[in-house]
């Protein structure tokens, strides 16, 4: 295994060598930025005072999340659009100013600085070798039950207990393990980044390797790459501060492809964004008004229904690509890998369409007022776009948004079919049971769109 981690540290470091971009670093503010451990500090002593500026005022604020400071930073600018697009379009960068990792890197220097448990322990379940990186879908799932399950998204005095608890977690993970162990397997949102980086249209990394030692220790990384789970820490631009940093173009999506230590693990978390957005958003209502289930008292009927919406979707893609693996002769482990990734962008673009931008053009302008209200600025924006904007960017993203995921999900999971077999008509078993499981999932989240 060292072996095949110190060749993929090499071919990664060629790779990168050798693909052009244009060099950020050239610009004065941005080397400042990525170079200067100093002025990471002070973006991150910002970006803490705001997050905990944000927990009082939600717990003082408003009852209204609309109008209250808090659930606004949390809810309605921070996940979406602020993440959701620093994510699409740039990968892992939002790490760099995330204040949870500022207070980890600042705890663990007090901790025990134990070895999390390596990612190379795998156990194997129905042929997948699974290991600890798993735990990123469990926690994303677990933290993101109790916003919209239990009202936290919509209940400001919620926010506090919340974000507390991720936080206290956050810190006791710290207080024992080193290297950031909480940013890059347990952070709710370090799965999401991890896939959703593989699909973004830019990367920032450097030249060639830096020699600096780098936490992602599983991966040997000693330069900067947003891509897959790196934290953004910056020590290897500040430790090599004359390596060019470079903003490089890339198929969104071709890392699926092209990754030398592919995971099961990451496929998980995709098949885990796929069953929250959008599929529970559709099946999690269908199964809340059923009999049984609606029976179930208090928070148990939006649980069950969160359960059922994740496990269904999962154990449908293993059926589907059980049937595709045996029909075409293909690996199991290794296109269950492949075309789970290859569902991300279902999720992915549900998400960025109708939450993110749909957001921004309902009601972004109130968000911003009641943001810059909170610090002291006030702002009088227009609340949002006219009814009749957001009534047709709704019927876009039902007729056409979710049909461009379809298509961009469709070619990248074509591209793996092709890449693991020999033959065209190989190539077309494996992939048309995926492309029939895409259209039909699509279809019928368009349908129960147009019903709301």
């Amino acid at each position: 295994m060292a072996k095949e981690n110190h060749r993929s540290k090499r071919d990664e470091a060629d790779r990168h060598e050798s693909t052009a971009g244009i060099t950020i670093t050239n610009n004065r503010v941005i080397r400042l930025l990525v170079t200067n451990k100093a002025v990471q500090h002070a973006v991150n002593l910002c970006t803490v005072a705001i997050f905990f500026y944000a927990i009082y005022r939600a717990a003082v604020g408003p009852a209204d999340a609309g109008a209250n400071f808090g659930s606004v930073v949390f809810f309605d600018l921070w996940w979406a659009p602020v993440m959701v697009f620093s994510l699409l379009l740039l990968g892992r960068i939002w790490c760099y100013a995330c204040p949870l990792g500022a207070i980890v890197r600042f705890t663990q220097r007090f901790g025990l600085r134990r070895h999390f448990p390596m990612y190379t322990r795998k156990r194997v379940v129905l042929g997948l070798p699974l290991s600890v990186l798993s735990l990123t879908a469990l926690t994303f799932a677990i933290a993101r039950w109790p916003l919209y399950k239990v009202g936290v998204a919509y209940t400001p005095r919620l926010i506090p207990a919340y974000w507390l608890t991720i936080l206290g977690v956050a810190v006791a993970v710290s207080l024992v393990y080193r290297r950031q162990a909480f940013c890059r397997y347990v952070c709710p949102i370090t799965g999401v980044m991890s896939v959703a980086s593989k699909f973004s249209p830019f990367e920032i990394a450097q030249n060639r390797a830096t020699g600096v030692q780098c936490a992602t220790l599983e991966y040997e990384s000693d330069f900067l790459s947003t891509d897959r789970r790196c934290t953004a820490c910056m020590a290897c631009t500040a430790g090599q501060p004359e390596e060019d940093v470079e903003l490089r173009f890339r198929w969104p999506g071709a890392a699926v492809l092209t990754e030398r230590i592919p995971l099961v693990d990451e496929a998980i978390v995709a098949l885990v964004i796929w069953a929250v957005f959008p599929i529970d958003h559709v099946l999690g209502d269908a199964v809340e008004e059923t009999a049984f289930v609606d029976s179930l008292p208090g928070l148990l009927t939006p649980t069950a229904a969160y359960l059922v919406s994740i496990a269904a979707t999962i154990l449908v893609f293993t059926a589907v690509n059980r049937l595709a693996s045996e029909w075409s002769g293909v690996d199991w482990t290794a296109s269950y890998t492949k075309f789970g990734l290859a569902y991300a962008p279902l999720g992915l673009m549900f998400t960025l369409g109708s939450h993110a931008i749909g957001g921004l053009l309902e009601d972004g302008g109130r968000a911003l007022n009641v943001f810059f209200d909170g610090l002291g600025v006030p702002l009088s924006l227009p609340t949002g776009a006219s009814p009749a904007v957001v009534a047709a960017w709704d019927e876009f993203v039902r007729t056409g948004w979710l049909w461009l995921a379809v298509l961009w999900s469709a070619l990248i999971a074509w591209q793996v079919a092709r890449t693991m077999t020999d033959s065209t008509t190989r190539a077309l078993k494996a992939f048309l049971p995926h492309l029939a499981l895409m259209i039909g999932s699509t279809a019928v989240v368009a349908v129960a769109l147009a019903s709301h």
